[in-house]
């Protein structure tokens, strides 16, 4: 059997399964033992500090077991956690005197309230928090205070110092920072450290007793997430400390989860690429009776085949741009070309999809001169725009593109026929996966990704894009391009 790391000296069955339960499986390795005082205390001297982390005791056990568990425990240099079936004052007061760690209450309905206590003190142990207080005093004892709830604690006695420790320790979760310092208050610390470190997650807490009362709402104003007012309680302290811990965590946890969507979707997009285009490419050779002459029914197969690979590119590139646009490198390469032709370019391509509805497609284009966009990019905004104008369209309707100059930009505006825009629904319109109440008129599936990229490229080429609707009137979409060209084209062009 592999050496303890938690010890429990309780004749509670229950508890000890929860204990079990929560802190058996984490990342801290060993196992967990519980038993008699007498088993306990022996496996406390056997194996000491370094061999167990947490000693749980049971307070509903004869008071002079408890003492000498408690006395094992300082022995052994092993921090303990009493526990009791019920709050009373004299068995927290009991359990400070003895130098618990602190007091729980052991539900019988809920023995998990102690094992999840005992689970965030192991975690405590790879935790960092920086205290910045220019007395020593109060340094040293909140220094002491939080290394009994198992924190990694380093302190600094002025803004700089802190500041240099932020620097080299960027895994700190949490601040406490004292109001009345020399120099630097801890108000401008703290507005420094949102400043310096703005990308970080850190808690930070201020704490003053000298200051009014109102100087919480100006930590709170400047950045703090907390405010403690000195005299404080041990317990409040720790409260305050892992509430802020914990969203720190929390965050942290997020990101990595959303780092984790990111990779996925495009490794994803990269791997869908390939065999679509492949498919594609195979059904068109068909198609082109490039594989010999087939009939009717096979040469309808291929034309559905190539329409569902086609789609599948263009779900693939659609991850592939949402994972650009949410880590900002979605950078288009701007070169000088015709934006009448390639609308009507686009419009010829949806017509495929409409004619299947029964939709007819109209186009308005004006002739305008060379502008700078990305072609592949802007083409995969007008196809976006004009697959949703045919997807939520009613069969046997219209879907009209227009392409106007306006003033020193130009306009392209695609309008359907179908349900609308609710008022309510248009502030997530654009927003990633968002479903609003419009349903595909021909149950077509979406993931909800094209107006989210439509209006990434959008922005990314310095234009505008926006909808027009009434509820059961249809619905326009807008975007713009600026009539700019690149410096080198436009240089050509005038001296032309």
């Amino acid at each position: 059997m592999s050496d303890p790391r938690i010890l429990l000296a309780s004749r509670n069955a229950a508890l000890a399964a929860a204990l079990v339960r929560h802190c058996g499986g984490t990342s801290t390795p060993g196992s967990i033992r519980s038993g008699e005082p007498e088993t306990v205390m022996r496996l406390l001297a056997e194996h000491g500090c370094c061999g167990v982390l947490l000693c749980v005791v049971d307070m509903d056990l004869p008071e002079p077991a408890v003492a000498k568990l408690a006395a094992a425990a300082k022995a052994a240099g092993v921090p303990w956690l009493a526990a009791g079936d019920c709050y009373t004052p004299g068995l927290r007061q009991r359990a400070e005197a003895l130098d618990a760690i602190d007091f729980v209450v052991a539900d019988p309905e809920e023995p998990e309230r102690v094992a999840q206590f005992a689970h965030r003190l192991l975690r405590n142990r790879q935790v960092r928090i920086l205290v910045v207080e220019d007395s020593a005093f109060m340094r040293a004892h909140l220094r002491r205070q939080l290394r009994r709830y198992q924190f990694r604690v380093h302190s600094a006695k002025n803004s700089d110092m802190a500041l240099a420790i932020l620097d080299q320790r960027p895994d700190i979760a949490a601040v406490i920072i004292d109001y009345d310092m020399p120099g630097q208050n801890g108000l401008d610390l703290t507005r420094a450290i949102r400043r310096r470190f703005r990308h970080r997650e850190v808690c930070l807490i201020g704490i003053s007793g000298k200051a009014p009362r109102s100087i919480s709402s100006e930590f709170l104003k400047n950045g703090a997430d907390d405010y403690l007012h000195k005299p404080f309680e041990r317990e409040e302290l720790y409260c305050r400390v892992l509430h802020g811990v914990e969203a720190v965590e929390r965050m942290l946890e997020i990101k990595r989860l959303e780092r984790l969507r990111r990779m996925f979707l495009s490794m994803l997009a990269h791997d869908l690429k390939s065999p679509a285009g492949g498919i594609v490419g195979a059904a068109n050779l068909i198609l082109d009776g490039l594989c010999g002459h087939v009939g009717g029914e096979v040469r309808e197969m291929a034309a559905v085949i190539s329409q569902a690979g086609r789609r599948l590119c263009s779900l693939a590139s659609n991850m592939q741009d949402l994972t650009r646009l949410e880590t900002g490198r979605l950078e288009p390469s701007l070169a000088a070309n015709r934006l009448d032709g390639l609308v009507m370019e686009r419009v010829r391509l949806a017509e495929a999809t409409a004619s299947g509805k029964g939709i007819r497609m109209r186009a308005e284009v004006a002739d305008l001169p060379l502008l700078a966009f990305d072609p592949d990019l802007m083409a995969r905004l007008l196809d976006n725009l004009l697959s949703n104008a045919v997807k939520f369209s009613p069969p046997r309707s219209e879907v009209r593109v227009e392409l106007v100059l306006a003033a020193d930009e130009a306009v392209i505006r695609v309008r359907d026929q179908g349900p609308g825009i609710l008022p309510e629904e248009r502030e997530r319109l654009f927003k990633p996966f968002e479903r609003l109440s419009a349903r595909p008129t021909a149950g077509e599936k979406s993931l909800g990704l094209g107006l989210a990229i439509a209006e990434g490229i959008a922005l990314a080429h310095g234009g505008r894009i926006w909808v027009e609707s009434e509820p059961g009137q249809g619905a326009t979409f807008c975007f713009t391009l600026p009539m700019t060209l690149p410096p080198d084209q436009s240089a050509a062009c005038s001296c032309e």
